[in-house]
């Protein structure tokens, strides 16, 4: 094909067997996505006399490489997401240029070579020969141009968003098709590399500001907490030593009578200690749910969604538990001493 009669009549006048597209889909390449293959040919449209470039196409061919697992459906015979999706037999695609000489809107009905199609869309304006292009189905397109099992163009987009590495297509496709000419729209190709790559940069930035901004709220939360969690800790273990103070305050007769009838200060300890132990107890299991419960609901998270119960960690809790425990015992520990060792005599006087 001569690229200067490429350029001048704006498609290719030299073909090549519709299979091609086969064995390009089906070689294992790997800088290729989105194959479609065309067939196209300047006429004069009969019924409004206008000149046109007649495009059929079957829509994009699955290209069996990563793509296969990621982008195609279930058959594998087409895209989940297709770029340039197939042409129903009863529908025709119009470029923006034809559209607005003669009036056409989608979902208007015209004629093609005797035969009736709906206009499914329009497409915008392009500023090139695509203005002007007419699309219907592939097989429709040989029929009409006498051109059975041809093609004229297959185009792609390459897979290597890295515009330096322009020309490994042509390496790659020569490989496969040595008789078929690579032209590489590098204008576009770099453009849109260029935008990806700084659209790249830019997800980039964001993701590290974003980190950024993380990490410094819990080096915040880390400081706060590094002060918060003694102080509260504190005001516990003050909280349940008051609490089992005046409760040795109070049960001064029961301890002076169990001190007369000879229970130890081993034994009293122990009630007391373990009176304290309870408290921390009972104290973690509800602190501990309350917190998770009002940490879910604050964050947003359903109410007993599997990632809410996600936030119920075994290993917290049991160190929640333990924690409440040797608070309460070191806090309740003088109290309950202190009960112990007071003679029964002043005790039971005093009553």
């Amino acid at each position: 094909q001569s690229r200067t009669a490429l350029r001048s009549a704006g498609y290719a006048d030299v073909y090549m067997p519709e299979e091609y597209v086969y064995r390009l889909t089906e070689g294992q390449i790997g800088s290729l996505n989105h194959v479609l293959p065309v067939l196209q040919e300047k006429i004069t449209w009969p019924e409004y006399g206008t000149e046109i470039i007649l495009s059929g196409t079957p829509g994009q061919i699955p290209v069996f490489h990563e793509t296969k697992i990621r982008f195609l459906t279930e058959d594998g015979e087409s895209y989940r997401n297709p770029i340039v999706s197939p042409i129903p037999e009863d529908a025709i695609r119009i470029g923006h240029a034809v559209a607005e000489e003669l009036g056409l809107r989608p979902g208007d009905t015209v004629t093609l070579f005797g035969e009736e199609f709906r206009i499914h869309r329009i497409d915008p304006a392009q500023g090139s020969e695509e203005d002007v292009m007419v699309w219907i189905s592939l097989e429709k397109a040989q029929q009409w141009l006498d051109k059975k099992e041809k093609i004229n163009v297959i185009f792609a987009l390459e897979c290597l968003c890295d515009h330096h590495a322009l020309g490994k297509i042509q390496e790659d496709v020569a490989g496969i098709l040595p008789d078929v000419q690579v032209l590489e729209f590098s204008s576009r190709v770099i453009a849109r590399a260029e935008a990806r790559q700084r659209a790249e940069e830019e997800a980039k930035r964001a993701l590290a500001a974003e980190i950024e901004h993380r990490s410094q709220m819990g080096e915040e939360r880390r400081s706060f907490a590094a002060i918060l969690v003694p102080v509260v800790l504190l005001a516990s273990g003050l909280w349940v030593f008051f609490l089992i103070l005046g409760n040795v305050r109070e049960r001064e007769a029961e301890i002076g009578i169990l001190r007369a009838i000879g229970v130890k200060e081993s034994k009293i300890v122990a009630v007391f200690l373990s009176k304290a132990v309870i408290m921390g107890l009972t104290g973690a299991v509800f602190g501990y749910l309350g917190g998770v419960i009002v940490g879910g609901v604050w964050g947003g998270i359903p109410f007993l969604s599997m990632e809410f119960l996600q936030l119920f960690s075994p290993v917290m809790f049991l160190a929640a538990l333990l924690t409440a425990a040797a608070l309460c015992t070191i806090a309740g520990w003088l109290p309950a001493l202190n009960a112990a060792h007071r003679d029964p005599a002043d005790v039971l006087r005093e009553g």
